[in-house]
């Protein structure tokens, strides 16, 4: 079962997918949604990890041989909807083979570049080393169990 805040965002926050239907993969602790072929053979679909303030979508690819990562896209929840802050594509001849890894640090990097940003809107001074640790802590948030 989803945690109540949790359940609260996902309610909201995932209509954004609401022509598709998503499953849980607990081994990988990942929605997926249901995807399509294309006319190669390609199978696409996202892979979505959520946690109370941020859910990454992995735009992904499953070829013959590999698993691809098309794009990543970051939303945040205000409380109310999902609003996208940063993403990220690759594709064509620069797609990347998926790596848990560099996914995840590519996240982190992704939504430090939006801390930075809002951080310099604002006119406040944060050393890069605590942006980089709060953007990484939150990441990490989205990758933990959700579901007992």
């Amino acid at each position: 079962m989803i945690n109540t805040a949790l359940q609260t965002i996902a309610t909201k926050a995932l209509p954004v997918l609401s022509s598709e239907s998503l499953t849980y993969n607990a081994a990988k602790n990942v929605f997926l949604t249901q995807g399509y072929t294309s006319a190669a053979g390609n199978m696409y679909y996202k892979a979505i990890r959520l946690s109370n303030r941020l859910m990454v979508y992995y735009d992904l690819g499953q070829g013959y041989a590999y698993t691809f990562l098309n794009g990543i896209k970051l939303f945040c929840f205000d409380g109310q909807k999902a609003n996208l802050i940063a993403q990220k594509y690759w594709g064509g001849c620069d797609w990347r083979k998926f790596d848990e890894k560099f996914a995840k640090e590519q996240s982190i990097l992704m939504l430090k570049d939006f801390l930075e940003g809002q951080l310099k809107l604002q006119g406040a001074h944060v050393s890069d080393q605590e942006i980089a640790s709060f953007a990484r802590s939150m990441v990490e948030e989205t990758q933990r169990k959700q579901l007992a």
